[in-house]
């Protein structure tokens, strides 16, 4: 299956609201929330997509989404709602508990983790795992991976959005 892509903000932002509904779209069939972590570099546009996915659901709003680097954790009254965080300050276990990630990551809605790969204990055994890569002609790959066998449809969903290209 083709990796999804994206050449522009726009086309970032685009995947991030396709992620946005099949995720509430899981988690009102499954009765439960999900949790999903973004990796990449810096600039690699894992804010640009949770901005298309808060401004996709209901309640949300284009420009809703900010970075949460300094404040850690962004808290987004949508339908149903999205709790944003970022590890990229954090850097050890004891910072994951200080903030309540384990209460936060397991909550209602949709949990969207930027720097999950940077405290390994932030990272659980059932969750949505996407990594965005910047190829040398700038254009942004989103590689999706289900962990755990009740997100191997939602993997697959993922996988063959073709919005971008």
């Amino acid at each position: 299956m083709p990796i999804p892509t994206a050449a522009t903000a726009e086309e970032t932002q685009a995947f991030g609201a396709f992620l946005g509904l099949q995720g509430a779209r899981w988690c009102e069939v499954h009765r439960s929330g999900l949790l999903i972590g973004l990796s990449g570099d810096l600039g690699a546009g894992k804010t640009t997509l949770v901005q298309g996915l808060v401004a996709a659901l209901p309640g949300g709003s284009s420009g809703m989404a900010t970075s949460p680097t300094y404040a850690l954790v962004h808290h987004y009254p949508t339908q149903p709602p999205v709790t944003h965080l970022d590890l990229y300050r954090l850097g050890s276990s004891e910072a994951l508990d200080s903030i309540g990630y384990r209460e936060l990551s397991a909550g209602p809605g949709l949990t969207v983790v930027e720097w999950i790969d940077q405290i390994p204990d932030a990272v659980p055994p059932v969750f949505i795992e996407i990594h965005l890569a910047v190829t040398r002609s700038d254009v942004r790959e989103f590689r999706v991976r289900a962990h755990g066998p009740a997100l191997a449809a939602l993997g697959q969903i993922l996988e063959s959005w073709n919005g971008g290209g």
